[in-house]
């Protein structure tokens, strides 16, 4: 790494980092790219499956299926690319590699309606995503743990706007990507309409790197740890052991559970035998390490000499800096590795216990991209005048965030006011509240479509439903994300971006089984299980979890880690 490059943020700065302006033009091409390219991906592949000879309903349901399990692989593999960044290429490395890989996916997609063959074209699609997956996933924890790296304590301060600005960005991107992609693709029957739909985004992703890459003298580079030979190690072993999981987003489903667990099996084993070996040729405080010694011991292990250099001081406030509780559940790595580092994981897993609540957040919102848009298919798209095609209407999703954002920046300063403050926690229960209450209003349009026919409930029914689900989003998605920034201590920030990337990932896994077994929910409950009641399924849902979440949220005692 250059030696140009700051290490660590300018604490006496009260403004804005420089690189934050490269970070917003960055996120703003890079989500014009992806949300251009998913904007248009659910019909692409029902008219895929419908060519391929499957009827109507088989193909919303395959393409349905099929669109979330791609948004659960970007959001999964997350975790190879925090490990990746965080202990052996750093952050800024890391986006800028794997954003190549990003502008590869979208070239193979633009070109991949150039064979006759349906099955072909679906190959070379799912090729396509899949590097999507591994690229925009890959950088997904690091950009927005790079956002915060830019902050010291002078300006910290500044960290729940930055956040704010990040999200206001995404959106900015993503409406007219979502407005102008549907617009060139038209109704799929020119492929050269399909091929420059698909090119477009390519072409933004391509921008959105310059872009990060122009930055890199104005950056914060927060180095990896350990780096060199051990991160290399470190980065392979974590690697292997996630793909016990992540292959399944891979290897075809055909090849049955069997083969598939067998793989899963072996990738664990794989990964544990590396990580120990790396541990033999240097032992480190790694989040894994710490846990693993942890639970050796308590479960009558040997104790092992404290580590040399780990004696770091108590964070100011510790929980771990006190008798008995946790402290006492923690005293094996406490004793071996100090508290600075032993905190790391009982931080991790703190902000889990919150984590847990989010995936249904994510099994309703992201739905706004596949059933939602099958949904206004049967509707009348009418709109001041003008037909807009359905999926143009998911356009309403981002601008409504940008006008939210400062309309919710206001009532919280009322509220606080008032009496009521909007802490986090509140609000995120709040927005899961919200996200069931949208799709009480889609199962009821459902319900009206059903009942009426095609083309008959008006697409402002539906525009409604947005307006909840948005004002859920606000609360919910972009409070998680600081959040989760700050309540993760500095080595384990990206980790724990992660982790909250996997609770979308989880949310999507759940729509895709919930879909696949539409037939068997239907004959176990004797009746039907259409998609009206798949829309009240999630709404019931989400009310409980949210109920769920305020009882924990009650307990939850906030803490926040600045940048050093």
């Amino acid at each position: 790494m250059s030696k140009a490059w700051r290490t660590s943020p300018d604490h006496e700065n009260t403004g804005w980092p420089k690189g934050i302006r490269y970070i917003v033009g960055n996120e703003v091409c890079e989500r014009f790219s992806f949300y251009g390219m998913r904007a248009i991906l659910t019909v692409h592949l029902v008219a895929l499956y419908a060519m391929s000879g499957q009827t109507a309903e088989q193909a919303d349901d395959s393409a349905t299926a099929i669109y979330h399990l791609f948004i659960g692989a970007v959001y999964a593999f997350p975790m190879i690319g925090a490990i990746l960044a965080d202990r052996y290429w750093g952050k800024y490395k890391t986006i800028l590699w794997l954003s190549l890989m990003y502008c590869v996916g979208h070239g193979v997609l633009a070109v991949a309606d150039i064979p006759e063959d349906p099955d072909t074209r679906l190959n070379l699609v799912f090729l396509g995503l899949g590097c999507i997956a591994l690229g925009a996933g890959g950088i997904k924890p690091c950009v927005s743990a790079n956002v915060g790296d830019q902050f010291g304590r002078g300006n910290w301060f500044r960290v729940e706007t930055v956040y704010q600005i990040f999200y206001f960005s995404i959106n900015f991107g993503s409406f007219f990507a979502t407005l102008l992609i549907p617009w060139i693709r038209g109704d799929g029957e020119e492929l050269w309409r399909v091929s420059l739909a698909f090119g477009i985004p390519g072409i933004l992703m391509a921008i959105a790197t310059f872009f990060f890459w122009l930055g890199r003298h104005e950056f914060v580079h927060v180095p990896p740890k350990p780096g060199g030979k051990l991160g290399l190690m470190d980065t392979f072993a974590g690697a292997v052991m996630f793909m016990a999981i992540g292959h399944l987003f891979l290897t075809p489903a055909e090849w049955g559970w069997l083969v598939r667990g067998g793989i899963s099996a072996g990738c664990l084993v794989l990964g544990l035998m590396l990580f120990f070996a790396r541990q033999k040729n240097e032992p480190d405080d790694g989040f894994l390490a710490i846990l693993l010694y942890n639970l050796r011991v308590k479960l009558g292990g040997a104790k092992q000499e404290p580590l040399a250099g780990h004696d770091d001081p108590a964070p100011k406030d510790s929980p771990l800096d006190k008798e008995g509780g946790w402290s006492r559940f923690w005293k094996p790595a406490i004793e071996r590795y100090g508290i600075a580092a032993a905190e790391g994981p009982y931080a991790v897993f703190k902000v889990c216990t919150i984590f847990i609540f989010i995936p249904i957040f994510w099994a309703i919102f992201d739905q706004h991209g596949s059933t939602w848009i099958l949904q206004a298919q049967s509707m009348d798209t009418h709109m001041f005048g003008w037909e807009v095609r359905p999926e143009q209407v998911s356009a309403s999703n981002p601008l409504m965030v940008m006008g939210l954002i400062p309309v919710m920046n206001v009532v919280y300063r009322v509220s606080k006011k008032a009496g009521f403050e909007w802490t986090p926690l509140r609000r995120m229960v709040i927005g899961l509240a919200m996200a069931g209450a949208s799709f009480a209003i889609a199962a009821l349009i459902q319900q009206q479509i059903d009942a009426k026919g095609d083309g008959v409930v008006s697409i402002w029914w539906q525009v409604l439903a947005y307006l909840i689900l948005t004002t859920s989003e606000v609360l919910v998605s972009i409070t998680a994300l600081e959040f989760a920034y700050t309540q993760a201590p500095k080595r384990m920030k990206s980790v724990v971006m992660g982790l909250f990337m996997l609770t979308i990932t989880l949310g999507n896994l759940f729509v895709t089984l919930l879909t696949a077994a539409k037939d068997g929910l239907a004959e176990m409950l004797g009746g039907e299980f259409g998609q009206a009641e798949f829309f009240w399924f999630f709404c019931w849902a989400a009310v409980i979890v949210a109920v769920l979440m305020a009882v924990r949220a009650k307990f939850y005692v906030r803490r926040d880690y600045t940048q050093d």
